[in-house]
Order: structure tokens, then sequence, then C-alpha cells
């Protein structure tokens, strides 16, 4: 099969800020830039117009066992809101992290477990085994909630993920932009009940009544790679559109692009090119309209 070449866009891609084009071969992403070379660079691909689309990763959902047995979430509807699903090994206590970290498990927390005790029982099983063999099971907390500078250390030094739920948890009064700071990587649901929601989601995630919220930027990332991350990928790339990522993306209708970062009192919008930071839409507009999903290369959903 030919590569598939799309131009005339905006693509969320670490290759380029400015990038317009995307590339793609047997389910991988193979190139991404300016339209200008891509004709020459792949003179017998499919082309495909994104009429100034913007193209970016899909969000992920993954769907816990164990946790999520209570609601069932539509994989063609949740596909229609640009979402993927991923299956998540079924949570536990805390009283079973030792045993899985020795067999070498996952190690998912029910949502409720206090991250001291956590990151406790995480550092003695590294004192015992080694922190590679705990970081290897990359521990799983489900939930939100306020996590001192001495356990975010500690539960960072083993791999930790944060899952958050800002659909479903109260993130009142957390400072998030401390705690991805820390180093313990951000995953995050954008799912309420059977219903997936990625838009509320980010708007969520960005604004935290009495705390810090992330920028749109981070809260995306929690939404993509890091649930990619969250689910077990380890190669660096799912979640992206660089070159060798699998060829997973949405194509969204949406309004002009705009960069935030995250303050402690207040977010700045800006559209100067030079603050580096990849724009992203508007949360405080309207939600982008999915034109369409395509999972390794090939079409997977198409909103109506």
């Amino acid at each position: 099969m030919p590569a598939t070449l799309a131009t005339g866009g905006r693509v969320l891609t670490p290759a380029s800020r400015d990038a317009t084009a995307l590339a793609w071969e047997e389910g991988q992403v193979v190139w991404a830039g300016s339209d200008a070379p891509g004709p020459a660079l792949f003179p017998d691909a499919h082309h495909l117009e994104l009429a100034g689309d913007w193209v970016a990763p899909p969000f992920v959902e993954c769907v816990v066992g164990g946790v999520d047995t209570d609601t069932t979430i539509d994989a063609a509807t949740a596909a229609a809101s640009g979402v993927l699903l991923t299956g998540l090994a079924a949570a536990h206590g805390l009283d079973a992290v030792a045993d899985r970290v020795r067999e070498g498990e996952r190690v998912v927390l029910e949502p409720g477990n206090e991250p001291t005790r956590l990151a406790g029982e995480l550092m003695r099983l590294a004192d015992e085994l080694g922190r590679p063999a705990v970081a290897r099971c990359t521990p799983i907390l489900i939930g939100a909630a306020e996590i001192s500078d001495d356990d975010l250390a500690a539960l960072s030094a083993v791999g930790t993920v944060l899952l958050l739920r800002p659909l479903v948890d109260d993130l009142t009064g957390l400072d998030l932009v401390r705690i991805a700071a820390s180093g313990v990587a951000l995953a995050a649901s954008v799912r309420a009940g059977s219903e997936v929601r990625p838009w509320d989601a980010l708007r969520a995630l960005t604004i935290v009544s009495g705390g810090r919220g992330l920028s749109p930027r981070a809260a995306f990332t929690a939404t993509t790679r890091g649930a990619r991350r969250a689910a077990g990928a380890r190669d660096g790339l799912s979640g992206t559109l660089a070159p060798g990522a699998p060829a997973s993306f949405a194509r969204w209708q949406t309004g002009d692009l705009a960069v935030v970062a995250a303050d402690d009192a207040v977010q700045r919008w800006s559209t100067d090119p030079r603050s580096g930071v990849p724009p992203m839409p508007d949360l405080t507009g309207p939600d982008p309209v999915l034109r369409a999903l395509v999972v390794d290369g090939e079409p997977a959903g198409r909103a109506e």
C-alpha cells in the first residue's frame, strides 16, 4: 500500500510546531512537516486534503477492570467522540501490592487508597526488590487526592501514574501543576459513567476551584499520551504523532487555535508563535467537531 499524505491542516506533532501535513504508511507515521515538501517526499502517495482541520492524537479512555464493570462504554459511541478505549488490569487494594510486584504484574490501586500508605509500600518494595522491579509494574493510583511533596517524590521514583477522573472526582483545591512538576506521570479519564465527554474533561482539568489547574496542552497530554502510558505503552511514542508512532489520530473542525500556560491565579491566552508552545483549540469556545478518526492508518469512525 502506498503512503497517505494529508496536507492543508494544523497538525499537533513534536516533529514541528507549525506542521500542516502528515504522512503515514503501513499503520505508522512516517513524516510530519509543512505542505511544500510533502509531494516531493511522497510522490506516489494517496493525497488527502485536510481543509484547515486540526489533527491530533485521539483521546484514550482506560477501562479499569473491577472499577468499570457497573457501566458499559460503547466503543462505536466513544469513537464518534474521538475516543479510543483500552483495557487496564483489574483494580485491587493495597494489601495486594506486594504480591503483584513480586510476580511482575500491573499494580492498579482502587480509588480511595491513601497516597501516603501507597508511597510507603512501594518504597519498601523498592528497597527489597530494587526500583526497576517496582517501576516495571507501572503503579497506577486512581482518583484525585492532595499528595505531600515527600510522597510525590517517592511515587515518582518508582514510575507511578496518577489516573485522574475529572468528570467523577472533586478536584477542588488540588495543585495539579505541582503534582505534574514532581515527576509523577499524569493520566486522565474522559468519562462520566457510560458517557465520554473529552472536551468537558479538559475544561475540568484546566479550571480547578481553589487550586491550580493544568494548561490545556498538559491536560490534553494526560488524556492522550498519559492514558496510553497508564494502559502500558512503553515505546515513548504512543499518544503522539511523531515519526515511528502508530498512525492513530482524530481530525477536528475547530476555530482559531491559541496558547495558554497554567499560572498561579490566571490563565493567559496567546496566539504569539514565539511562545514555542503548540496551540490548542480554545476551551472557552464551542467543542470542536470530529471529522474523522483514524486508528493505525485505517478509518475507524466519523461523527454524523
